[in-house]
């Protein structure tokens, strides 16, 4: 049964009539089932979709951390959004959100992964039969390009040789050794057990990272020797972590500074644990390592983002490149032979005057023939047959720029 909300006969006898025509017209397939549901979501508050999608990934198995993450930015954007239900949340209303983030002065990375979280919780909407269509799709990204707080810088070879001097001392050397030698996260060194070293085959096997799959990694002689102290040290079973304390930043900032190593440089340039990855990039590309190789040893998807996030190179590299450059020989001069072409000898080209003198002896020495024939008594016929005739081979004789007519005469 379904109330009319009105004491009208007649006004609900039209709303019995129309609401039994919307039935029949389901029934004949004339509308879709799916608008109702579409409509009904729609007008459910937006928090009850919000709740339901964070309890979707937390069963989905998703990082705890990346959940907590999630559940913030999507209560933030209920809040600057203003939207109440879920058919108000449009791309006008999550674009005033971002705006407001903008205001707040977030760097575009951040709005970015606010939109981010956004567009993917739409998308679970359409996936579950919320929404039709992720409109959310259509609002622009920032360019992160132009707006980068957060660059880290390599470490050079004498800041780590002291930070490892340092951790030595302390016992974390290894922990180290792991973020700069095999490109470890922080969260890959807080998962790794014993079970993901193998000393036998040189490697490291990283599981549940940051891409959710499972890599297989090498691992560098200084940092087997370091892991096999530490084994040897604590006798753990091979299902225990390797570190089950995790050092955290303020330890580490403790040891940079131990170690004489500024956080930020005079170009606003940071340097934390992570900043071990950049230095991991910047010295295989130092040793000529190819991108593609260089970018499955950091785990990355798309070799661009070695190159231009974990990839710091400076004048100095630039220099030490044109210094192995060759240095070019001067070219000694030598004597050329004639080459016999008649246009040149001894490789030096011959003036317009000789190749004319030449012309001339040439057509001075056919004119002679053909005149020398014609005294002989050659047929007239014969030689019009061939184009030539004895005065003609004259006249050409006088054209010639330089011609004396007493070198030779045609005779009587």
């Amino acid at each position: 049964l379904r109330s009319t909300r009105t004491t009208d006969r007649q006004a609900a006898e039209r709303i019995l009539a129309k609401l039994v025509a919307a039935v029949a017209l389901r029934r004949d397939g004339v509308i879709d089932s799916r608008d109702d549901r579409f409509a009904m979501e729609a007008r459910k508050p937006l928090a009850e979709h919000v709740a339901a999608y964070v309890a979707h990934c937390t069963h989905a198995g998703q990082a705890l951390h990346h959940v907590k993450q999630k559940r913030t930015q999507l209560a933030a954007m209920l809040k600057g959004s203003k939207a109440a239900r879920l058919s108000e949340l449009t791309p006008d209303a999550l674009e005033l959100h971002l705006t407001a983030l903008q205001y707040r002065k977030l760097s575009a990375r951040s709005v970015n992964f606010a939109r981010q979280i956004a567009v993917a919780f739409c998308a679970w909407c359409v996936k579950t039969g919320r929404l039709e269509v992720n409109a959310l799709r259509v609002v622009p990204k920032q360019d992160e390009s132009r707006d980068r707080r957060r660059v880290r810088r390599a470490l050079t070879d004498e800041e780590l040789a002291r930070l490892l001097e340092v951790a030595r001392e302390r016992g974390r050397e290894a922990w180290y050794l792991a973020a700069l030698l095999a490109g470890l996260r922080k969260g890959d060194l807080r998962r790794l057990t014993w079970a993901d070293v193998d000393f036998v085959g040189a490697s490291l096997r990283v599981c549940q990272g940051k891409a959710k799959r499972e890599d297989t990694l090498p691992m560098h002689s200084q940092l087997a020797a370091a892991l096999q102290a530490l084994q040897d040290e604590r006798r753990a079973l091979p299902s225990a972590r390797v570190w089950p304390t995790v050092v955290t930043d303020r330890t580490r900032a403790m040891d940079f500074q131990r170690a004489g190593i500024e956080a930020v440089d005079d170009q606003g340039r940071v340097v934390d644990l992570h900043a071990m990855r950049t230095t991991l990039g910047t010295q295989l590309a130092r040793a000529g390592v190819a991108p593609q190789v260089a970018m499955l040893m950091l785990r990355h998807s798309d070799h661009k983002t070695t190159m231009k996030h974990y990839t710091a190179l400076g004048i100095q590299d630039a220099a030490a490149a044109i210094a192995r450059l060759p240095t070019i020989a001067a070219v000694q001069p030598a004597a050329l032979a004639a080459t016999g072409t008649g246009d040149a000898v001894g490789g030096v080209a011959q003036s317009d005057t000789t190749k004319g003198a030449k012309r001339c002896e040439m057509v001075r020495r056919s004119a002679l023939e053909r005149c020398d024939g014609a005294r002989r008594g050659t047929n007239k016929k014969t030689l019009q047959g061939q184009g030539i005739c004895a005065d003609s081979a004259g006249k050409e004789a006088r054209r010639v720029k330089g011609f004396e007519p007493s070198t030779f005469s045609l005779g009587s």
